[in-house]
């Protein structure tokens, strides 16, 4: 469900192919080889490299660009013969194969060649279809989670103190994520837990294959739509998890994973009103500055999870969320996504206005609505909200993919407790025009 055509053109509109891209980019050690016929196919891969500026991504991208004959007789062995070549040449951790379109149409001809390979190599070849069109960000980086958790071995004992935290959303080597996930850890280290494996966070699969440590999954977002039946094997347990943005966020996300694991409640909430005992103090300054400019309005432009948690973040705060426009993934639809306010503690009576994957001239037209006289208009979303609505008058926060003007170069998190006084400062910032 969308609030626009699909015919319409929209600020994101990435299929599973980018996500596949994206994933891949978090796996270092991995190369993808785009199995498609010449052209230009450049533009993502530019995009990915403005948003992170600590890990070029043309290394890890290779096309493999098939000429119109050898659609007719079949592209296996071009897809064999190259890969091997660029095997030698960068011996990577793991091959992931990725094909589009016009390539898509004879699908068999490239999975038998894909078995040849996997006998071949001397590491795991991976098949992730691109079905043209189709898909989102999101769903092709849940693609790759799901094909990596397939390589991992599930019939190790798992430690009944360890977590894995699936569908972390790492898309760039800077140090906001880095400060995620130091936070996380930090914070799970409170209740006596470890995070031996993280599905992505930058490490290779070699790292990544210590994920089967854990007795807990706690399933972000990203990976509650995989199927993990073989992964709860040996006794695991599914935690679905929302992002741990805000203080509510937070503590529920806490409650959540150390219910899960074992840890006892009054543990959990010793460790809960201590944090929060820290961060509180800190968080009454933005929203005072926030009561005293009674003017101010705040517009989110964000994927569905992300959106959610901030929005309700935002509402704590006492900001007036009067637009959210929910971007790049065209599967949410109202329901489900006004349950997740819900779960982030947000009132049926102070939903804001929700425009789900909306086309660009909708989302300007919702956002043009807003404008009054001698009003600041703040804007939590990418760098396409940063480019489209300043024009607009809005002060943009850059947040989310693609971020290309914000580049954490000093460990400021948004996630945890201290990821709330970190979006806090950037709010206030915001707000008074201090950079």
């Amino acid at each position: 469900m969308t609030d626009s055509s699909p015919f319409e053109l929209r600020d994101s509109d990435h299929t599973d192919l980018f996500g596949i891209f994206l994933a891949v980019h978090a796996v270092p050690g991995t190369v993808l080889f785009l199995h498609t016929t010449v052209g230009c196919k450049f533009k993502t891969q530019l995009h990915l490299v403005e948003h992170d500026w600590f890990r070029e991504s043309h290394n890890q991208r290779i096309w493999t660009g098939l000429e119109d004959v050898e659609l007719i007789r079949g592209t296996g062995k071009h897809l064999v013969q190259f890969a091997q070549t660029w095997y030698g040449r960068r011996t990577p951790d793991l091959v992931v194969v990725a094909t589009n379109t016009v390539v898509d149409l004879s699908p068999s001809d490239v999975e038998v060649a894909v078995e040849e390979l996997r006998e071949r190599l001397p590491c795991p070849v991976i098949l992730l279809n691109a079905p043209g069109y189709e898909g989102s960000l999101g769903r092709g980086y849940s693609r790759m989670i799901g094909a990596v958790m397939d390589l991992l071995d599930w019939d190790v004992e798992p430690d009944p103190r360890d977590v894995a935290l699936i569908g972390y959303p790492f898309d760039r080597f800077e140090m906001d994520h880095a400060a995620n996930l130091r936070e996380l850890k930090r914070l799970l280290a409170r209740l006596g837990l470890t995070a031996s494996g993280t599905l992505f966070s930058g490490e290779g699969l070699a790292a990544l294959r210590a994920t089967t440590k854990a007795k807990t999954l706690a399933l972000l977002p990203l990976a509650q739509d995989l199927d993990t039946g073989k992964m709860t094997r040996k006794g695991r347990i599914r935690a679905p998890v929302d992002l741990p943005v805000g203080l509510n966020g937070t503590s529920r996300f806490l409650r959540e994973i150390g219910g899960a694991a074992g840890v006892p409640k009054a543990t959990i909430e010793e460790v809960i009103d201590a944090e929060t005992a820290k961060v509180a103090p800190l968080l009454a300054h933005p929203a005072r500055v926030l009561e005293d400019m009674h003017r101010v309005n705040v517009s989110v432009f964000l994927d569905a999870p992300l959106a959610a948690a901030v929005t309700a973040f935002l509402l704590d705060l006492g900001a007036a969320v009067r637009l959210v426009c929910v971007t790049g993934d065209d599967r949410t639809d109202m329901g489900s996504f006004k349950r997740a306010l819900n779960r982030h503690g947000v009132k049926d009576e102070e939903m804001p206005r929700v425009l789900l994957n909306p086309s660009r001239d909708a989302a300007l037209g919702a956002f043009r609505d807003l404008r009054g006289p001698n009003e600041v208009h703040i804007v939590v979303g990418s760098a396409i909200q940063k480019q489209a609505l300043a024009r607009e008058g809005a002060r943009v926060l850059e947040l989310g993919y693609p971020s290309t003007s914000k580049h954490q170069i000093y460990p400021m998190p948004w996630m945890g407790y201290n990821g709330a006084v970190g979006l806090a400062q950037r709010l206030m910032d915001a707000m008074l025009k201090v950079f």
